[in-house]
């Protein structure tokens, strides 16, 4: 399977096998591929596993979805037209931080 490099719009997102390539399977990128199962992941996503944010490439955060991964952070919807049409701007709870603090909300793109 061809992986589709796609530049971001808007953004300063690089579409890569580390984040943000399409995939079938884990093979197709760096870490891991979330597939397209449930809708969240259209067309499969590259990713990897993380703990806090300081485990994402820049303008990604660690989403608490999947044991923990990296997924573009977004404003709004036209933040994420970069991956295609069914992704859209989400809330998401973040993973990692102080465990003292409630947890906190983040945007990031996922399937809608």
């Amino acid at each position: 399977m061809a992986l589709s490099w796609l530049s971001g719009c808007g953004s300063d997102a690089g579409v890569s096998r580390e984040l943000g390539a399409r995939c079938e399977r884990h093979s197709d990128c760096g870490e891991r591929c979330l597939s397209d199962g449930d809708g969240r992941y259209p067309d499969g996503l590259c990713s990897q596993s993380c703990d806090s944010e300081r485990d994402c490439p820049a303008d990604a955060v660690c989403a608490d979805t999947d044991g923990g991964v990296c997924l573009f952070s977004c404003q709004e919807a036209a933040d994420c037209a970069f991956l295609g049409p069914a992704w859209g701007c989400v809330a998401a709870s973040a993973k990692g931080g102080d465990e003292r603090d409630e947890p906190r909300e983040v945007l990031v793109c996922l399937g809608v």
